[in-house]
């Protein structure tokens, strides 16, 4: 039987590629740099593309980021999406530059397109926190070259709990099943729902003065918006 080998494609600049080195060293790993790889990270039957939060973000719309995963699904027994870093930083890093982007809208897109690529495509999707911790996770699932890291410490989404994005996003805001409906029914689309005021928002039957107020909390801020942050008064 050969001996493993690590390759990494030549044109990973992500900064990824030098700690993913680092730490093959340290555990005395061999790897490789080839030119032109289909994705990112391979070994064995297994292909690893990875992404940083913002190169993730901004590439859900070129359409490059699904002939990647088609790459991933066509040529790899276990193909693996890594996206490091998270959507607060990428809110607050696009804020500095000059670009506002509402958290609830970034978060959105963001899990949605998960959801989506989960269905699609048969990849498993791995979510980390920041660079370090996606170069460890790569070489960790090459030296153990046959189960994905620790399910408690790997976060793989496979499945979202609704068939539609939009109602997880609206429950996810304090709505109801039905609440939910009845907001999408007359309104159509998260961003439109993100647009009306306290008072558009009442007429819906079972929103009140308070949910009125969380559901606008949460889908227009453009910072993080933890559950404390939402005060539940009573109207």
């Amino acid at each position: 039987m050969g001996e493993k080998v690590l390759f990494i494609d030549n044109r990973e600049r992500s900064g990824l590629e030098d700690l993913v080195k680092k730490y093959c060293d340290k555990k005395g790993l061999k790897y490789q740099t080839r030119q032109n790889m289909i994705t990112d990270y391979a070994f064995g039957s297994v292909g690893i593309e990875s992404k940083s939060m913002a190169d993730y973000m901004n590439s859900l719309y070129s359409g490059h980021l699904e002939h990647q995963l088609q790459n991933l699904d066509d040529n790899y027994n276990q193909g693996i999406l890594l996206v490091w870093g998270t959507v607060d930083k990428y809110v607050a890093d696009a804020k500095k530059g000059g670009r506002k982007i509402p958290y609830a809208r970034a978060w959105s897109g963001f899990i949605g397109s998960l959801a989506r690529w989960a269905v699609d495509y048969d990849v498993s999707i791995i979510t980390l926190s920041d660079r370090s911790s996606a170069a460890r996770f790569i070489c960790k699932r090459f030296e153990k070259h046959g189960t994905i890291g620790g399910a408690s410490t790997y976060r793989v989404m496979r499945r979202t709990n609704s068939e539609d994005m939009r109602m997880d996003v609206l429950r996810g805001a304090g709505c109801s099943e039905a609440i939910a409906e009845r907001l999408l029914d007359q309104h159509g689309s998260i961003i439109e729902i993100a647009g009306l005021t306290g008072k558009e928002l009442m007429k819906i039957e079972g929103v009140g003065k308070v949910r009125a107020q969380k559901i606008l909390t949460v889908l227009s801020s453009e910072e993080p918006v933890p559950n404390e942050k939402v005060k539940m008064t009573r109207a």
